[in-house]
């Protein structure tokens, strides 16, 4: 069979792709988050902070997950000024046994998890760092096991009760890949494959409808100052725009409402625009990374 003669569930005379293609104009649904349960994983600080503070904005009460208690505590009250319930949880996100523990926790502190956010990542304070065991193991505990631990912790419950919404945050690394930075890319590149085959697991358990997921993937963020010096300096991108960690705040909240499956920050660019980059020749790919970011041209206008 080509492609046309596959009809929607919904409606049996209407080709598939068709239904695909039309629900990409259609206004998107705003679904109300008041009132649910959010877990935000390196959520003390930068873009966890503030993906934090804007779901607290909308309502929702809000577990802060960090091996940094001190700003998990000060985030903490930072929320309850929007007179919701917040609570603050030192643990390592890589550590299985703790993550598990931290389940029971959070369900007996604030209830059940609806909106799981994997924010919980590492960059390296040197770029000379990339090439060394212990940082590439690290790297890989943090910013992609975490994520599997606490996906398969708070999953059970979404599935049982039907209801939820996993969100992960990866980099626009996930799709160009920095020579500089290979293996923080590998983890990025990582995270967008699970999600993609959560969301396909979902799917053949017939829970897409019930349980969505969400890939994010920012551009800079003003969140490591020593971080973005070090890009800078490492890769000749002297003019890489640099956002503020609330704008990706905003945009995370947007796309949980609207369960939008991916989701650039900025959104001038679109995931798809990202795709067909990654499939142009290499020689090109090249030439607009480096005059994109040298203030140039913009990214596939």
């Amino acid at each position: 069979g080509c492609l046309v003669c596959f009809t929607s569930p919904n409606n049996g005379n209407v080709p598939l792709w068709w239904e695909a293609l039309a629900a990409q104009f259609r206004t998107p649904r705003t679904k109300n988050i008041s009132g649910q349960t959010a877990l935000v994983t390196g959520g003390a600080n930068g873009l966890g902070q503030a993906i934090a503070i804007a779901l607290a904005k909308q309502g929702c009460n809000v577990a802060v997950v960090d091996v940094d208690e001190t700003n998990a505590r000060e985030t903490v009250a930072t929320l309850r000024r929007y007179n919701v319930s917040a609570e603050a949880y030192k643990v390592d996100v890589s550590d299985y046994d703790a993550v598990r523990q931290l389940g029971r926790e959070v369900e007996r502190d604030l209830g059940p998890v609806d909106i799981l956010v994997n924010n919980a990542g590492i960059l390296p304070s040197s770029f000379s760092l990339d090439a060394l065991p212990s940082h590439a193991k690290r790297s890989m505990e943090v910013n992609v096991l975490a994520g599997f631990w606490t996906t398969q912790t708070f999953i059970e419950s979404m599935i049982r009760r039907r209801k939820g919404h996993i969100v992960a945050v990866s980099s626009i690394a996930g799709y160009i890949a920095p020579g500089w930075a290979k293996t923080y890319a590998a983890t990025k590149f990582a995270i967008r494959g699970y999600m993609d085959a959560l969301e396909d697991d979902l799917y053949l358990r017939g829970q897409a409808e019930h349980v969505r997921t969400t890939t994010v993937f920012p551009f800079a963020f003003n969140t490591r100052k020593q971080a973005i010096r070090l890009l800078k300096a490492s890769s000749g991108l002297t003019r890489l725009p640099i956002y503020e960690p609330a704008m990706l705040g905003e945009c995370v909240v947007k796309a949980i409402q609207t369960n939008q499956r991916k989701v650039v920050v900025p959104e001038t660019v679109k995931p798809y625009q990202l795709s067909l980059f990654e499939n142009m020749p290499i020689k090109i790919r090249r030439l607009l990374t480096r005059t994109m970011a040298q203030g140039e041209v913009k990214l596939l206008d």
